[in-house]
């Protein structure tokens, strides 16, 4: 084959555009490939998570049935029944429920000891005349079966006189129309509840224990995987259409721009050789289109976006090094405007950012521009300044904001801003690149308690911010809640007082990092400013789940968890607690609310709190008296326990009035019916304080040290054997 000794380029072109949309096209095939490989795991994974969601759905139903029987046979009003059934149909029909022994989607009737039913049966039900002979005389016998096209249970269970359970009075029989009763009791997040179905013919019945083989389900479609593959198919079919045109506007602008150019430059010399080429005047450059260079206010709030503010950045670094001045570096963040932004809606958030941007313009001077870099974070540059008057200017710019009125939008929540300064001075402009790093974290410095919401960088500054700059801190926070066993759960009893016997473990996270304990004081700052507290505390709960799974505490003591005030609000915290109260039956779960965190959301945590309670969660609050407004906390949520900071409890021992405040506000709370717990308690001398008080728990150093899961197991096992003896 004879190859062309040349090619037009106008063929190059072709070729190369043809192979470039063969390779994107292939790409775009295997993508498509991986996309329903992706898509096809996910349906595994979804049909595994709703089997075992189904699983623990039916053994919870079954689980709650029996405990119904099991009340129901030590009821004396049953075993009165089998013995007299004088009434027997009106406790049948009306007094079980009226009781509470029986839900109202359940019927029950009795046989005596010859297995024949007590009485007459209620037409509306529809029991044996006699139990099967299959049914066992001294244990519980279940089974299902299908009766006109309804799933029915049958729980049959023994009735003895005795409590010794000697001498059987009879049989008991539940009747529940199964499937409405377990679609009704579970909140199904993987099984799609209206697939749920049972394969047995009409007529036929089914031990319980092979229901899970007999049942079929469908998992639920996951919006996020529909919307992966349409977001998916939509990016492909885009790509394919801007492969396209992009190929189809390459073939023109290289017609116009290299084949046309290349074809009037081989005219013109064609023309040169024949003598007759004429120039042809250049033509008209393009204009520049200078609407574009206005894009540089934000849309919101009309101030300056990110764009200008890099622009404006790089060019006034170069003009301060060249003339050297004061500069300072102003960083403004809205406390908290998450969770104002999740409980008022977006269109009010937007509203609270305008109002905000429109105070920091009025405060700041004339030539002083604020930009808005993102959210609700907004900069100042002041050139020609000093520490004094940038500090002046950031306590205006918090005035301006305290006298707008956000109760005008609804929102009854105060709104604050914390602002970071940093400053550098002439003589040392060349450090000027520093000033964003050192105001932001000024600004994390001025959201922690107890400051004034206004900081300057400076050495006090550096080391009140070392929780946020230190990378072993933060590395580790970051670390444990993307490795599952970092965070170590350690526990510390809580006693009764006067026994002093051992009813809760109070679980204290704890970080392993790299072979060293992190202990809280040190990454607590990090978790708070860094907003990751619903995070951590999801982390938290998963250990503690973990922990309890294994069953290796002491069963009937409880276990109280700590969780902030932020967290408390969230949905996914509050589902995976309702998750968590499987094991409330062997061991009470409290849960603990620092009074020192502000809970902006008090009527939705009290409505979470609530939900909890019924779920038999005891509701404490930590570190009473050290926080912002405990009285309204106590008055607003539904509290159980109250536990007395340790500063209180030191209180107590001195002789002083404030000691016999202390004491005279522990009496009020007993006599309003809450339950008294001292924390820190280290002394002999406190701990007959508190008891004489009437407080109900303490724990401290005094009588024990948290400790780790595994060496509280060993201190136990050896404490109880007399190896050892108790801290």
């Amino acid at each position: 084959m004879k190859w062309p000794t040349s090619v037009p380029i106008r063929q190059l072109a072709l070729i190369f555009i043809s192979s470039a949309l063969l390779l994107m096209s292939l790409v775009g095939g295997f993508a498509l490939h991986e996309m329903r490989g992706i898509s096809r795991n996910l349906m595994h994974t979804n049909q595994a998570a709703a089997r075992a969601e189904l699983a623990t759905a039916v053994e919870q139903l079954s689980s709650r049935i029996k405990n119904q029987a099991d009340t129901l046979a030590r009821w004396d009003e049953t075993r009165q029944q089998l013995a007299v059934p004088e009434y027997y149909a009106y406790w049948r029909d009306q007094r079980v429920y009226e009781s509470g022994m029986l839900s109202r989607f359940a019927q029950i009737a009795l046989y005596d000891q010859t297995d024949a039913l007590l009485a007459a049966h209620n037409p509306k039900n529809s029991f044996p005349a006699r139990l099967p002979n299959e049914i066992s005389p001294h244990f519980p016998t279940s089974w299902l079966r299908n009766e006109a096209g309804s799933v029915v249970l049958y729980y049959a269970f023994p009735v003895y006189s005795d409590g010794r359970r000697l001498a059987l009075s009879g049989h008991g029989l539940i009747r529940l129309n199964y499937m409405p009763e377990l679609l009704n009791q579970s909140n199904f997040r993987f099984t799609d509840p209206a697939s749920i179905k049972l394969k047995l013919q009409p007529g036929a019945s089914l031990p319980s224990a092979e229901l899970l083989d007999k049942i079929s389900f469908d998992a639920r479609v996951s919006p996020e995987q529909t919307r992966f593959q349409a977001v998916f198919s939509r990016a492909l079919l885009a790509l394919l259409v801007l492969l396209i045109l992009t190929a189809l506007l390459g073939f023109i602008a290289h017609n116009r721009l290299l084949v046309r150019p290349l074809r009037q430059l081989s005219e013109d010399i064609d023309a040169m050789r024949q003598g007759r080429f004429e120039p042809v005047p250049d033509p008209p450059r393009s204009m520049q289109v200078s609407e574009l260079e206005n894009i540089r206010h934000d849309v919101l709030t009309d101030c300056y976006n990110r764009r200008a503010y890099e622009e404006d950045w790089t060019r006034l670094r170069e003009e301060v090094k060249a003339v050297p001045q004061g500069v300072a570096f102003l960083l403004f963040d809205c406390d908290r405007f998450k969770s104002i932004n999740d409980t008022y809606g977006h269109e009010k958030g937007d509203r609270v950012l305008t109002l905000i941007a429109d105070a920091l313009v009025m405060a700041l001077r004339a030539n002083d521009r604020l930009y808005r870099l993102g959210g609700d974070e907004f900069a100042a540059i002041l050139l020609r300044t000093t520490p004094a008057q940038a500090r002046q200017i950031a306590q205006r710019c918090q005035s301006l904001l305290d006298a707008k009125k956000f109760s005008d939008l609804g929102i009854n929540e105060p709104i604050s801003i914390s602002i970071g300064i940093a400053f550098c001075e002439a003589d040392q402009i060349n450090h000027i690149d520093d000033l964003p790093k050192q105001a932001d974290i000024a600004m994390y410095t001025a959201k922690q308690p107890g400051r004034n919401r206004v900081a300057l960088f400076g050495d006090d500054v550096e080391r009140a911010s070392q929780t946020l700059v230190a990378s072993r801190e933060t590395s580790a926070v970051f670390q444990a809640l993307a490795t599952p066993g970092m965070i170590e759960m350690h526990y510390q009893p809580i006693h009764s007082l006067p026994s002093l016997e051992i009813k809760y473990y109070e679980a204290l996270a704890r970080i392993r990092h790299h072979n060293t304990l992190i202990l809280p004081e040190a990454f607590l700052p990090v978790v708070s400013t860094r907003r990751l507290e619903t995070g951590f505390d999801l982390a938290v709960l998963q250990q503690v789940d973990l922990d309890l799974s294994s069953k290796r505490l002491q069963a009937g003591v409880g276990v109280a968890i700590n969780l902030t005030a932020q967290s408390i609000s969230q949905p996914e915290i509050v589902s995976y607690l309702l998750e968590l109260s499987r094991h409330n039956t062997r061991h009470p779960l409290m849960i603990e609310i620092a009074e020192t965190s502000l809970i902006t959301q008090v009527a939705e945590a009290s409505a979470y709190l609530d939900l909890l309670r019924t779920a038999q969660y005891r509701i404490a609050m930590d570190d009473f008296g050290t926080g912002h407004s405990p009285l309204r906390y106590l008055a607003d949520l539904p509290v159980d326990v109250i536990k007395f900071d340790i500063s209180l409890i030191r209180k107590l021992e001195d002789s002083s009035r404030g000691a016999q405040v202390v004491a005279d506000f522990a009496r009020m709370m007993i006599s309003a019916g809450y339950s008294l717990t001292a924390e820190g308690v280290e002394t002999e001398a406190a701990l007959r304080l508190v008891e004489s008080l009437g407080f109900a728990h303490v724990q401290g150093f005094l009588l024990a040290h948290p400790l780790p899961l595994d060496e509280l197991i060993a201190h136990l096992a050896a404490t109880k054997s007399g190896d050892a003896q108790p801290d």
